[in-house]
């Protein structure tokens, strides 16, 4: 497809409207768990991998996505994002077993981890100048709090008229609309075929965060003192040093740890952690205490 023009207001639009549904995702299923856990026959813990399995995927492959963005190009990271993101949507709504949605919604986490990453690369493309990028970057963080605010009552409106399905199926014209004005209106981006996929890296931060997932999850279920909880303990923590003692030896880390020196990313990163932990967990027990 042709790119136009580039119009800066268009390019935002498009990289705000996949950001949106990224983290729409993130609140708006708690309000339908308790509904589709009753209609599936899911188990506590099942309700939990249909919340968390996108977060799982979501968070664990978030640096990966940036580095195949820059190896790649973000544009076309971004746009595959959009469009398995899309697609595995569809899959949710038309899901018929809880197996078959945690797999969709797993799905969605790898659409949404290519999505993150690539849409701040394409604002920093599309806003060369510091001034218009910083208020790019502005309404960009402002998108989060709007999308993660409207889930919850977005969710409740759609689980009471048209059904929990539509909890999903509301991403399909937003995802297209979204995946045609990048195509249309924002510039294809240089490729870095000369950066490296840290592989290791990856996998051992992917490991970490999923087995920290799984304990969490399955804790409540088996107790902590099941063995299997505690070998998935150990494992975690050992996959969280084999990735910090990767980082410390690559000659370009995923994340250089040198950057945890500054006590303003540092602090900002444990507060972040400590509000999404309370915030998220809240949302999804106050839904099934309700």
């Amino acid at each position: 497809m042709v790119v136009a023009r580039p119009r800066p207001g268009l390019q935002l639009l498009a990289v705000c409207a996949g950001y949106f549904m990224v983290i729409l995702d993130v609140t708006i299923i708690n309000v339908a768990v308790p509904v589709v856990g009753r209609e599936l026959s899911a188990s506590l813990t099942e309700i939990q991998w249909i919340t968390d399995g996108y977060t799982l995927a979501f968070a664990g492959l978030l640096l990966t996505g940036g580095a195949l963005g820059d190896r790649l190009g973000n544009r076309r990271i971004f746009c595959t994002g959009v469009v398995v993101f899309t697609a595995a949507s569809a899959g949710c709504g038309l899901a018929q077993h809880t197996g078959t949605l945690v797999a969709a919604r797993l799905l969605e986490g790898v659409g949404a981890a290519l999505i993150v990453p690539g849409s701040l690369a394409l604002l920093q493309q599309a806003y060369p100048s510091p001034a218009e990028r910083s208020r790019a970057f502005g309404l960009w963080g402002a998108m989060a709090g709007i999308a993660a605010s409207a889930g919850p009552l977005l969710g409740g409106l759609l689980v009471t008229t048209v059904g929990w399905r539509w909890v999903f199926f509301i991403n399909l014209p937003v995802g297209c609309a979204c995946l045609l004005l990048t195509l249309r209106h924002v510039a294809p981006s240089p490729r870095h075929i000369g950066r490296s996929l840290d592989w290791p890296a990856q996998g051992a931060i992917f490991a970490t965060v999923a087995l920290l997932t799984a304990v969490l999850n399955e804790a409540g279920r088996r107790g902590w003192a099941d063995p299997l909880i505690l070998v998935g303990a150990g494992l975690c923590v050992l996959a969280a040093a084999l990735f910090v003692l990767r980082e410390h030896l690559a000659r370009t880390p995923v994340l250089p740890l040198r950057l945890l020196r500054s006590r303003a990313l540092s602090g900002a990163a444990v507060i972040g952690l400590l509000f999404n932990f309370a915030f998220y967990g809240m949302i999804f027990t106050a839904s099934l205490y309700f």
